[in-house]
């Protein structure tokens, strides 16, 4: 499936990371405000859903689902965060290549994490 991906198509960086205690203190309490905090970045490019794929998603409940792609690396599961461009995403399934090939890359399903104000 995933073996007819262009590698050209990778054209930004998404950063893995963690929610964690960040650098910044809230001036109420002085305790350090969480937020995301990256860990790492690796090229990635956006693979197209098809209307069939969005519907079975939003039946699963995963809405503003975004799906990247990226060279195979088992090191990355869903315990971490993406960030691309601001926006964060939470992992909810990686389709794993077997990465034995130099075109083996893997599918990480995302959803747009939404934070109310």
């Amino acid at each position: 499936m995933t073996k007819a991906i262009n590698p050209s198509r990778m054209r930004f960086r998404i950063e893995f990371g963690k929610e964690k205690a960040t650098d910044q203190l809230n001036p109420n309490t002085g305790k350090p405000i969480k937020g995301f905090v990256p860990e790492f970045e690796r090229w990635a490019g956006q693979w197209s859903l098809t209307q069939t794929q969005q519907i079975t998603l939003a039946g699963a409940g995963i809405t503003k689902a975004v799906v990247f792609f990226i060279r195979h690396d088992s090191n990355i599961t869903d315990e971490y965060e993406i960030r691309k461009d601001g926006d964060i995403f939470t992992i909810q399934s990686i389709t794993y290549d077997d990465g034995l090939t130099a075109d083996a890359f893997d599918l990480i399903t995302c959803q747009k994490v939404v934070k109310h104000s």
